[in-house]
């Protein structure tokens, strides 16, 4: 697993190769903030104020065991499981403020709305004699908020690095339930159920005919929530190219890798005998992400962008929903 240490060096190293670069920063190029995907990208100057509003939507429609591609079918006529999942859609509407009160610290917060929707086969029978059934589940409702701060560590007409300085609040409920009243799966709940920090750095750079940057993050868990657990800490790096197109359109290029561990403990109340996604030891994995997006400006302060996702390579613990793709829009207002 990467640490976050060695993520930073990247990032540094990246800051010594920007110095041939040769004329001033343009904050109103589209490529002066990053792909739509990147949180926390850029910082604003002293009473800055930016709201923004971001929908996302991502597919899950494989099983897979590693690399391995598994049929649920299969797995619930060779196994001692009772369910197992053949598709998941997830749907995050995020609300964002940013403000600046000086030209050194940028202050944020971040509110999603979050839609899950599985669908599962049921084994009513055993493994013997197997009766299948179709089934779904869905839980919907506030994450958790982030609230932080972007503080600058350097920058001339080139270049910028800055901190990301944000902390997680267990706003998003871990207690979601099916119509029957059973406990959802883990990756169905809303939130961590924890206090996170998310430390992070981000470098960005401009060239007259192009801009680029990457950006090192974590989630750290604090501590195990009032169930007993806490999900596995989250390591991603993410480096980013963009193209102007014309005076107010820029294409982007972005690829991420992204690690995240196992959950310590487990809520006792779900049964991992019952389906994989129960099973709080097959929750950690590894991914390869390839990007490609657009921004836009427009008049009075707005831009508008898309960003679509999509996995290279993943390798995951044990059984789990394998990401297939997933699309980014977005809206900004930058006002003062």
């Amino acid at each position: 697993m990467p640490t976050l240490s060695k993520i930073m060096g990247l990032v540094f190293t990246s800051a010594l190769c920007g110095h041939t670069f040769a004329h001033d920063w343009i904050s109103s190029r589209p490529d002066a903030h990053a792909p739509i995907s990147v949180m926390g990208d850029h910082t604003h100057k002293t009473g800055e104020l930016m709201l923004s509003y971001r929908y996302m939507e991502m597919d899950m429609n494989e099983l897979l065991d590693g690399k391995d591609e598994i049929n649920p079918r299969s797995l619930l006529k060779n196994s001692t499981y009772k369910m197992a999942p053949t598709k998941m859609t997830m749907k995050m509407h995020m609300l964002g403020l940013m403000y600046a009160p000086d030209d050194t610290t940028t202050l944020m917060a971040m509110l999603p709305y979050l839609e899950n929707d599985m669908d599962m086969l049921m084994n009513m029978g055993s493994s013997l004699s197997p009766m299948l059934m179709k089934s779904s589940m869905e839980s919907s409702g506030i994450g958790d908020i982030r609230i932080g701060a972007l503080h600058n560590i350097y920058s001339d007409s080139r270049q910028k690095i800055h901190l990301n300085l944000l902390l997680s609040l267990p706003t998003g409920s871990i207690d979601e339930k099916n119509s029957q009243g059973a406990l959802l799966p883990y990756a169905m709940q809303l939130g961590s159920g924890t206090y996170d920090l998310l430390p992070g750095i981000t470098y960005a750079a401009q060239q007259e005919s192009f801009s680029w940057g990457v950006q090192a993050s974590a989630v750290i868990r604090l501590d195990e929530n009032t169930r007993d657990y806490r999900l596995g800490n989250r390591y991603k790096v993410q480096s980013w190219v963009q193209k102007p197109l014309m005076r107010n359109l820029s294409a982007s290029l972005r690829f991420t890798y992204e690690d995240w561990g196992e959950i310590n403990g487990k809520d006792k109340r779900l049964n991992p005998m019952m389906s994989p996604l129960s099973d709080a030891n097959l929750q950690g994995g590894k991914i390869v992400i390839g990007s490609v997006g657009f921004n836009l400006t427009l008049p009075a302060g707005n831009r508008l962008a898309l960003e679509f996702n999509t996995e290279l390579n993943q390798d995951l613990d044990g059984l789990q929903m394998a990401y297939e793709d997933s699309l980014m829009l977005g809206w900004q207002l930058s006002f003062k």
